[in-house]
Protein backbone atom coordinates (compact mmCIF):
# COMPACT_ATOMS: atom_id res chain seq x y z
CA UNK A 1 0.00 0.00 0.00
CA UNK A 2 1.34 3.43 -0.89
CA UNK A 3 2.31 5.59 2.03
CA UNK A 4 0.74 9.05 2.18
CA UNK A 5 2.85 11.97 1.10
CA UNK A 6 4.14 13.93 4.07
CA UNK A 7 5.12 17.56 4.36
CA UNK A 8 7.33 18.54 7.31
CA UNK A 9 7.20 22.10 8.63
CA UNK A 10 8.15 23.41 12.10
CA UNK A 11 7.73 20.09 13.82
CA UNK A 12 4.34 19.38 12.21
CA UNK A 13 3.81 16.60 9.70
CA UNK A 14 0.80 17.20 7.53
CA UNK A 15 -0.88 14.10 6.15
CA UNK A 16 -1.80 14.99 2.59
CA UNK A 17 -3.59 11.72 1.91
CA UNK A 18 -6.96 13.22 2.83
CA UNK A 19 -8.29 16.56 3.99
CA UNK A 20 -10.32 15.01 6.79
CA UNK A 21 -7.23 13.59 8.53
CA UNK A 22 -5.76 15.66 11.34
CA UNK A 23 -2.03 16.37 11.10
CA UNK A 24 0.49 14.32 13.02
CA UNK A 25 3.24 16.01 15.01
CA UNK A 26 6.99 15.49 15.21
CA UNK A 27 8.55 15.45 18.66
CA UNK A 28 12.22 15.62 19.52
CA UNK A 29 12.66 12.23 21.18
CA UNK A 30 15.21 9.59 22.06
CA UNK A 31 15.31 6.87 19.41
CA UNK A 32 16.80 4.20 21.63
CA UNK A 33 16.67 1.62 18.87
CA UNK A 34 19.17 3.64 16.81
CA UNK A 35 20.73 5.37 19.84
CA UNK A 36 20.21 8.96 18.79
CA UNK A 37 18.07 12.00 19.57
CA UNK A 38 15.89 12.82 16.58
CA UNK A 39 12.47 14.08 15.58
CA UNK A 40 9.92 11.28 15.56
CA UNK A 41 6.42 11.62 14.16
CA UNK A 42 3.23 10.49 15.83
CA UNK A 43 2.19 9.15 12.41
CA UNK A 44 1.83 5.39 12.81
CA UNK A 45 3.85 4.82 9.64
CA UNK A 46 6.85 6.60 11.17
CA UNK A 47 7.47 4.08 13.97
CA UNK A 48 7.45 0.35 14.51
CA UNK A 49 7.18 -2.17 17.33
CA UNK A 50 9.00 -5.31 18.40
CA UNK A 51 6.88 -7.56 16.21
CA UNK A 52 7.17 -5.54 12.99
CA UNK A 53 10.75 -4.30 13.27
CA UNK A 54 12.37 -6.85 10.97
CA UNK A 55 13.55 -5.36 7.70
CA UNK A 56 13.40 -1.70 8.76
CA UNK A 57 15.28 0.74 10.97
CA UNK A 58 12.30 2.81 12.12
CA UNK A 59 12.33 4.05 15.70
CA UNK A 60 10.21 2.09 18.15
CA UNK A 61 6.86 3.59 19.07
CA UNK A 62 8.02 3.38 22.71
CA UNK A 63 10.60 6.08 22.01
CA UNK A 64 10.26 8.72 24.76
CA UNK A 65 9.85 12.44 24.12
CA UNK A 66 10.82 14.90 26.86
CA UNK A 67 9.17 18.12 27.99
CA UNK A 68 9.70 21.03 30.32
CA UNK A 69 7.71 20.47 33.52
CA UNK A 70 5.48 23.46 32.76
CA UNK A 71 3.70 21.27 30.20
CA UNK A 72 1.51 19.98 33.04
CA UNK A 73 0.64 23.39 34.55
CA UNK A 74 -2.34 23.80 32.22
CA UNK A 75 -3.90 20.62 33.58
CA UNK A 76 -3.10 21.30 37.23
CA UNK A 77 -4.93 24.61 37.16
CA UNK A 78 -8.20 23.14 35.87
CA UNK A 79 -8.98 20.33 38.30
CA UNK A 80 -12.62 20.10 37.25
CA UNK A 81 -11.70 19.17 33.70
CA UNK A 82 -8.42 17.28 34.11
CA UNK A 83 -7.22 14.53 36.43
CA UNK A 84 -3.51 13.97 36.89
CA UNK A 85 -2.51 10.75 38.63
CA UNK A 86 1.01 9.48 39.12
CA UNK A 87 1.46 8.32 35.53
CA UNK A 88 -1.81 9.17 33.85
CA UNK A 89 -3.46 12.35 32.62
CA UNK A 90 -7.16 12.36 31.78
CA UNK A 91 -9.51 14.89 30.28
CA UNK A 92 -13.03 14.23 31.44
CA UNK A 93 -15.05 12.26 28.86
CA UNK A 94 -12.55 13.12 26.12
CA UNK A 95 -9.02 11.71 26.07
CA UNK A 96 -6.27 10.27 28.23
CA UNK A 97 -2.48 10.15 28.15
CA UNK A 98 -0.94 7.22 29.97
CA UNK A 99 2.62 6.35 30.86
CA UNK A 100 3.90 9.83 31.66
CA UNK A 101 6.56 10.26 34.33
CA UNK A 102 9.24 12.64 35.55
CA UNK A 103 12.96 11.88 35.28
CA UNK A 104 15.77 12.87 37.62
CA UNK A 105 16.28 16.15 35.77
CA UNK A 106 12.65 17.14 36.36
CA UNK A 107 11.59 16.58 32.75
CA UNK A 108 8.20 15.09 31.98
CA UNK A 109 8.41 12.28 29.46
CA UNK A 110 5.88 10.36 27.38
CA UNK A 111 6.09 7.71 24.66
CA UNK A 112 5.33 8.48 21.03
CA UNK A 113 2.70 5.73 20.87
CA UNK A 114 0.83 7.33 23.77
CA UNK A 115 1.19 10.88 22.54
CA UNK A 116 -0.45 9.97 19.25
CA UNK A 117 -3.73 9.36 21.11
CA UNK A 118 -4.01 13.07 21.95
CA UNK A 119 -6.17 15.50 19.96
CA UNK A 120 -4.23 17.73 17.60
CA UNK A 121 -4.64 20.83 19.78
CA UNK A 122 -3.15 18.95 22.72
CA UNK A 123 -0.29 17.69 20.58
CA UNK A 124 0.58 21.29 19.73
CA UNK A 125 0.49 22.17 23.42
CA UNK A 126 2.95 19.39 24.24
CA UNK A 127 5.09 20.29 21.23
CA UNK A 128 5.55 23.82 22.59
CA UNK A 129 7.29 22.38 25.68
CA UNK A 130 9.29 19.69 23.88
CA UNK A 131 13.05 19.65 24.48
CA UNK A 132 16.03 17.33 24.18
CA UNK A 133 16.49 14.81 26.99
CA UNK A 134 18.83 15.87 29.79
CA UNK A 135 18.92 12.36 31.26
CA UNK A 136 17.00 9.18 30.48
CA UNK A 137 13.53 8.14 31.57
CA UNK A 138 12.71 7.66 35.24
CA UNK A 139 13.81 4.51 37.05
CA UNK A 140 10.17 3.69 37.73
CA UNK A 141 9.29 3.88 34.03
CA UNK A 142 12.29 1.75 33.07
CA UNK A 143 11.33 -0.98 35.54
CA UNK A 144 7.58 -0.87 34.86
CA UNK A 145 7.56 -0.39 31.10
CA UNK A 146 10.64 -2.22 29.87
CA UNK A 147 11.35 -4.86 32.50
CA UNK A 148 7.66 -5.56 33.12
CA UNK A 149 8.11 -5.54 36.89
CA UNK A 150 6.53 -3.76 39.80
CA UNK A 151 8.89 -1.24 41.35
CA UNK A 152 10.23 -2.03 44.81
CA UNK A 153 10.42 1.65 45.75
CA UNK A 154 7.70 4.21 46.33
CA UNK A 155 7.41 7.95 45.76
CA UNK A 156 7.00 9.85 49.06
CA UNK A 157 3.57 11.20 48.13
CA UNK A 158 2.45 7.71 47.12
CA UNK A 159 3.52 6.41 50.54
CA UNK A 160 1.30 9.03 52.17
CA UNK A 161 -1.64 8.27 49.90
CA UNK A 162 -1.28 4.53 50.45
CA UNK A 163 -1.76 4.92 54.22
CA UNK A 164 -4.67 7.31 53.78
CA UNK A 165 -6.41 4.96 51.34
CA UNK A 166 -6.04 2.18 53.89
CA UNK A 167 -7.49 4.39 56.63
CA UNK A 168 -10.38 5.30 54.36
CA UNK A 169 -11.16 1.67 53.49
CA UNK A 170 -10.93 0.63 57.15
CA UNK A 171 -13.03 3.61 58.26
CA UNK A 172 -10.80 4.50 61.19
CA UNK A 173 -12.53 6.81 63.62
CA UNK A 174 -9.84 9.48 63.98
CA UNK A 175 -9.53 10.37 60.26
CA UNK A 176 -11.99 10.59 57.38
CA UNK A 177 -11.59 11.40 53.70
CA UNK A 178 -13.54 14.63 53.29
CA UNK A 179 -13.82 14.51 49.52
CA UNK A 180 -12.92 11.61 47.24
CA UNK A 181 -11.48 14.02 44.68
CA UNK A 182 -8.83 15.25 47.12
CA UNK A 183 -6.75 12.09 46.76
CA UNK A 184 -6.15 12.78 43.06
CA UNK A 185 -5.80 16.54 43.40
CA UNK A 186 -2.50 16.40 45.26
CA UNK A 187 0.47 16.53 42.89
CA UNK A 188 4.15 17.05 43.46
CA UNK A 189 5.31 20.51 42.26
CA UNK A 190 7.54 20.18 39.22
CA UNK A 191 8.32 23.76 38.20
CA UNK A 192 10.08 26.70 39.84
CA UNK A 193 6.72 28.38 40.49
CA UNK A 194 6.11 29.27 44.13
CA UNK A 195 2.39 29.29 43.38
CA UNK A 196 2.53 25.64 42.31
CA UNK A 197 4.53 24.81 45.43
CA UNK A 198 2.01 26.56 47.65
CA UNK A 199 -0.91 24.92 45.85
CA UNK A 200 0.63 21.49 46.40
CA UNK A 201 0.76 22.03 50.16
CA UNK A 202 -2.71 23.54 50.17
CA UNK A 203 -4.07 20.38 48.54
CA UNK A 204 -2.03 18.13 50.83
CA UNK A 205 -3.32 19.94 53.92
CA UNK A 206 -6.93 19.66 52.76
CA UNK A 207 -6.50 15.95 52.15
CA UNK A 208 -4.48 15.16 55.23
CA UNK A 209 -4.83 17.57 58.13
CA UNK A 210 -8.48 18.47 57.60
CA UNK A 211 -9.35 14.78 57.67
CA UNK A 212 -8.48 14.34 61.34
CA UNK A 213 -11.44 14.29 63.74
CA UNK A 214 -10.73 16.67 66.62
CA UNK A 215 -13.75 15.34 68.50
CA UNK A 216 -12.62 11.72 68.26
CA UNK A 217 -9.07 12.60 69.35
CA UNK A 218 -10.45 14.45 72.38
CA UNK A 219 -12.50 11.39 73.26
CA UNK A 220 -9.36 9.27 73.11
CA UNK A 221 -7.57 11.76 75.37
CA UNK A 222 -10.45 11.69 77.84
CA UNK A 223 -10.32 7.90 77.89
CA UNK A 224 -6.65 7.89 78.91
CA UNK A 225 -7.11 10.90 81.24
CA UNK A 226 -4.87 13.37 79.46
CA UNK A 227 -5.62 17.04 80.09
CA UNK A 228 -5.90 19.48 77.21
CA UNK A 229 -7.17 23.00 76.61
CA UNK A 230 -10.25 23.66 74.50
CA UNK A 231 -8.20 25.90 72.23
CA UNK A 232 -5.64 23.16 71.52
CA UNK A 233 -5.46 22.45 67.80
CA UNK A 234 -5.77 19.01 66.27
CA UNK A 235 -2.07 18.33 65.77
CA UNK A 236 -1.22 19.29 69.34
CA UNK A 237 -3.99 17.00 70.58
CA UNK A 238 -2.60 14.18 68.44
CA UNK A 239 0.90 14.73 69.84
CA UNK A 240 -0.43 14.57 73.41
CA UNK A 241 -2.28 11.36 72.64
CA UNK A 242 0.71 9.71 70.97
CA UNK A 243 2.99 10.81 73.81
CA UNK A 244 0.66 9.16 76.31
CA UNK A 245 0.40 5.98 74.24
CA UNK A 246 4.10 5.69 73.52
CA UNK A 247 5.66 7.03 76.68
CA UNK A 248 7.99 9.42 74.83
CA UNK A 249 7.56 13.02 73.77
CA UNK A 250 6.13 13.05 70.25
CA UNK A 251 6.26 15.86 67.72
CA UNK A 252 4.63 15.41 64.31
CA UNK A 253 7.13 17.43 62.29
CA UNK A 254 5.84 16.42 58.87
CA UNK A 255 2.21 17.26 59.58
CA UNK A 256 3.20 20.52 61.25
CA UNK A 257 5.28 21.47 58.21
CA UNK A 258 2.32 20.86 55.90
CA UNK A 259 0.00 22.99 58.03
CA UNK A 260 2.56 25.79 58.39
CA UNK A 261 3.38 25.89 54.69
CA UNK A 262 -0.29 25.89 53.81
CA UNK A 263 -1.04 28.97 55.89
CA UNK A 264 2.17 30.92 55.35
CA UNK A 265 3.03 30.23 51.71
CA UNK A 266 -0.30 29.97 49.92
CA UNK A 267 -1.68 33.03 51.66
CA UNK A 268 0.94 35.31 50.05
CA UNK A 269 0.61 37.67 53.01
CA UNK A 270 3.40 40.20 53.32
CA UNK A 271 5.54 39.61 56.39
CA UNK A 272 4.14 36.10 56.83
CA UNK A 273 7.57 34.53 56.30
CA UNK A 274 6.62 33.08 52.93
CA UNK A 275 9.71 34.52 51.25
CA UNK A 276 11.97 33.10 53.91
CA UNK A 277 10.32 29.67 53.72
CA UNK A 278 10.67 29.67 49.95
CA UNK A 279 14.34 30.70 50.06
CA UNK A 280 15.12 28.09 52.72
CA UNK A 281 13.40 25.35 50.73
CA UNK A 282 15.37 26.13 47.58
CA UNK A 283 18.63 26.65 49.46
CA UNK A 284 18.44 23.30 51.23
CA UNK A 285 16.71 21.15 48.62
CA UNK A 286 17.49 22.99 45.33
CA UNK A 287 13.95 22.55 43.93
CA UNK A 288 10.41 22.81 45.27
CA UNK A 289 9.83 19.23 44.16
CA UNK A 290 12.71 17.93 46.28
CA UNK A 291 11.42 19.88 49.26
CA UNK A 292 7.92 18.48 48.77
CA UNK A 293 9.35 14.94 48.67
CA UNK A 294 11.23 15.60 51.92
CA UNK A 295 8.10 16.80 53.73
CA UNK A 296 6.07 13.85 52.40
CA UNK A 297 8.68 11.43 53.77
CA UNK A 298 8.30 13.03 57.18
CA UNK A 299 4.51 12.89 56.87
CA UNK A 300 4.63 9.19 55.97
CA UNK A 301 6.64 8.55 59.14
CA UNK A 302 4.11 10.53 61.17
CA UNK A 303 1.24 8.50 59.73
CA UNK A 304 2.99 5.23 60.53
CA UNK A 305 3.48 6.42 64.11
CA UNK A 306 -0.19 7.39 64.41
CA UNK A 307 -1.28 4.10 62.91
CA UNK A 308 0.88 2.05 65.27
CA UNK A 309 -0.53 3.86 68.31
CA UNK A 310 -4.21 4.16 67.40
CA UNK A 311 -5.05 1.14 65.24
CA UNK A 312 -5.11 -2.36 66.67
CA UNK A 313 -3.96 -4.94 64.13
CA UNK A 314 -3.47 -8.66 64.17
CA UNK A 315 0.11 -9.65 65.09
CA UNK A 316 0.85 -11.11 61.64
CA UNK A 317 -0.33 -7.92 59.93
CA UNK A 318 1.56 -5.65 62.30
CA UNK A 319 4.75 -7.63 61.73
CA UNK A 320 4.48 -7.57 57.95
CA UNK A 321 7.10 -5.35 56.25
CA UNK A 322 5.81 -2.18 54.64
CA UNK A 323 6.17 -1.82 50.89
Amino acid sequence: MRKPALKVQQGIIQDRCGEADEPAVEFLAYDWRNRLVRRISTDRAATTNYFEAQGNSLPFELSPAFFRPEVLSKYKTDREKYTLDERDLRCRSAWSLRGIDVNEAGQVHAYICDLRSLPYAELLHWLSFNEAPKVGISKRAAVNDFEGKFVDFEAPLSAVQRVLRRWDSERVGFWQLQDGRLMDRVNKPLTSSRDEWGEAFMDLAKLLVEGFSTQRIRQELDAVRVLYALEDRTLLLLEKLLTKKGGTNVRLDGLRAVQSLRSRVKGHVGGSGADELSENALSEFETYGNHFDHVCREVAQDLQQIEAALIQRAPTEAAAPKA
